[in-house]
Formats: C-alpha cells, structure tokens, sequence
C-alpha cells in the first residue's frame, strides 16, 4: 500500500461511519476540511517551508473550507471516495441507521462508508502516541489534529480525559514555534456554530446524558452518530440477553459485530465505531414498543 497524503489520511478517519448516499451537517463539515487539507498538505515536509509561506498556505485552507459551495464538496467527494476505493481502503456499506425501527420498513436505502480497519487503527494510533506522548509533534500529525478538531472529530479519537492532555501538548507546542500558534488559533469551525449550538441548548444535562459521555465541550462538537432502537421483547431479560439478542438481530442484518470488553462493561464493535446498549421503550401511534438502544460510545 503505497503512503496517504494528508488528505486522504484524515478522511480515512473521518468519513468512516458517515452516511455515503445522503449530504449530512456533519459530512460536511469533514469533506470542507479535506478541501483545506488538500492546500496545507502541498506545505508538509519541505525543509524549505518557512513561516509566512505556512501561514498565507493556512490562510488560504481557512478560507476554501469556509466558502466552499454545494458542487465543490461533492466533487471532493467524489474524488477522495475514488482514490480511497482504488487502494481498497474505504468502501460503502449498508448503514447501521437502517437498522433503526423508524428506517427498517420505510424503504429508504442507507449507506455508510467503513474504511479499512488496518488503516484506521494504524493511523489513529499513530496520532494519538505522538499527541498523548512526551516528545516533539510533527506538524503534520498537528495539522491533521486541527483538522479533526475543526470538523468535530476529537471526541472520536481521544477520552474526555485524553482531550485535556491534547489540549495541554498544543498550548505547549504553539509557545514554543510560531507555526502550531498560528495552525491552533486558525478555525472553519464557526460556520457550523448554528448547528452545534441549537443541539447543545437541547442537552440541559450534558455531561449526565451517557448518549454524549466523554464529550468535552472545550472542542467544536457535531453529532456524528446516530443511536439505533432496535424493537425486541426485553421483559425478563438481563443485560446479557439484550446484548446476544442485539448480535443477533445484526448479524442476520450482515454487520460484523465484535463484543469488546472495557473495563467493568461489554462494549459493541460495529464499523470501527463502539455502542453501549440501554433497555428503552418507545411509543409509536400511542402504543409502547419494547427494545434496545444502540447508543454510540464516546470515550
């Protein structure tokens, strides 16, 4: 497998698990940072780079990624998707959201992109050693940290407690060279301020709500993941039983799903993408309906 550009480095981590078929807020946000990550990426790794050519190429993402139109994200689209497909590494599914109660019979196809579970690791993994551990950060592993953060992504990467270590090794780093002070004062983000905004208004008990544990609002956040009812008979059940229940139902679906063990709670693995289950029953038509919540896991 040959090297990944910067561009195609983020988008394998940030286009995994969004819908493929149907534009999003939060696909969005992810394909304008590819945009300003295609400018910086032609900057990276040139012993020549100076400061003001860094800076004006900055510059220059921040503004493509926040006047970027409706027919230029979709042809980055397009092209990121095409360039990833051809090395096998990302490739579109049936999304998990299909399986939600409200979707299973509505005859709407939904589709995810899943990347390639080798590479997602590798890179994720790689990051998050260099940012969480002592040392230098290279300023491509810092650019690529900015663009997660711009497009709402660090909650996926790192614990609430990991975002204040990210926090801490950045302050450090921009006091100590003028271009990370430059890249980590720079922001797209606002444009989707709107969004994040309305939906935090509506979350009174933020922190209490475990549909959003592990999200640190000191980073841009954007509802990336969706929870999925799944209707099943859950009187008399245990813990367990919802949870074999649940692997069930998604294997027939054909989704591979991992139980992964974390501490004193089993986690499901579906697309690189962690749940929690929770018992809940909903009411359609004003006739209560048993089931289980798939409700993603921010660390």
């Amino acid at each position: 497998m040959k090297e990944l550009i910067l561009s195609q480095q983020y988008a394998l981590l940030a286009l995994n698990g969004q819908e493929s078929l149907h534009p999003s807020v939060a696909k969005n946000a992810v394909l304008r940072a590819v945009a300003a990550a295609q400018v910086l990426e032609t900057k990276l790794g040139r012993d020549t780079n100076s400061f003001s050519e860094f800076s004006a190429a900055l510059q220059k993402a921040v503004q493509i990624a926040k006047t970027l139109k409706k027919k230029e994200t979709s042809q980055i689209e397009q092209e990121v998707v095409k360039a990833l497909k051809a090395e096998e590494l990302l490739k579109e599914v049936p999304d998990l959201l299909g399986c939600d109660m409200d979707y299973d019979t509505s005859g709407i196809e939904l589709k995810a992109y899943l990347s390639d579970e080798i590479s997602y690791v590798r890179i994720k993994e790689g990051l998050r050693a260099e940012i969480l551990e002592d040392g230098p950060i290279s300023l491509e592993h810092a650019v690529l940290l900015w663009l997660l953060r711009e497009s709402g992504c660090i909650h996926d990467l790192f614990s609430i407690s990991e975002q204040s270590r990210v926090e801490e090794r950045m302050t450090e780093a921009a006091t100590q060279d003028e271009q990370y002070r430059t890249l980590w004062e720079a922001e797209f983000h606002s444009i989707f301020e709107g969004v994040m905004n309305r939906f935090v208004k509506t979350k009174s008990k933020l922190f209490k709500n475990p549909y959003l544990e592990g999200v640190n609002l000191a980073f841009p956040y954007l509802d990336r993941r969706k929870s999925v009812f799944i209707d099943m008979v859950i009187w008399g059940t245990n813990v367990a039983d919802r949870r074999a229940a649940a692997v069930e139902y998604l294997d027939k679906k054909g989704f591979t799903v991992e139980e992964i063990r974390i501490g004193s709670e089993t986690l499901l693995k579906i697309g690189n993408i962690y749940y929690r289950i929770f018992p809940m029953t909903k009411t359609a038509y004003k006739v209560p309906i048993q089931g289980v919540n798939l409700v993603p896991a921010y660390w």
